[in-house]
């Protein structure tokens, strides 16, 4: 297994513009809620579409462990700040899917490189 300094060595896959073309709605698409799974099951093949997927895992999941935890009193704050960065990644996730680049968001792409799906 790489270990995270190793995978950013590695250097960045390159996907072709009709790869791009035919993802890229269904990448941005995978940013919202729990749409990433007509990721999976229409573009699952496509390997920009679930890039752009897996990170749309992490975002989502994450999005519903801070809003579970946000109702406790004094760390509620803390998990609405974090839920709102996590919102901003997402819309930092949609505008890179469209515009058809593979750009990692900080630690959120980390955690989505282990999954596997």
């Amino acid at each position: 297994m790489l270990s995270s300094d190793e995978f950013r060595a590695m250097p960045e896959p390159q996907f072709n513009q009709e790869e791009i073309k035919e993802g890229a709605p269904f990448a941005a698409l995978a940013y919202v809620f729990f749409l990433w799974i007509f990721t999976f099951i229409f573009k699952k093949d496509n390997y920009f579409a679930r890039f752009h997927a897996k990170n749309g895992i992490v975002i989502f999941v994450g999005n519903f462990a801070c809003f579970a935890f946000m109702f406790i009193p004094i760390l509620g704050v803390l998990f609405g700040i974090l839920q709102l960065v996590l919102v901003l990644a997402s819309l930092c996730g949609i505008f890179l899917s469209l515009t058809g680049k593979y750009e990692r968001i900080y630690l959120v792409s980390d955690i989505a490189d282990k999954l596997i799906v």
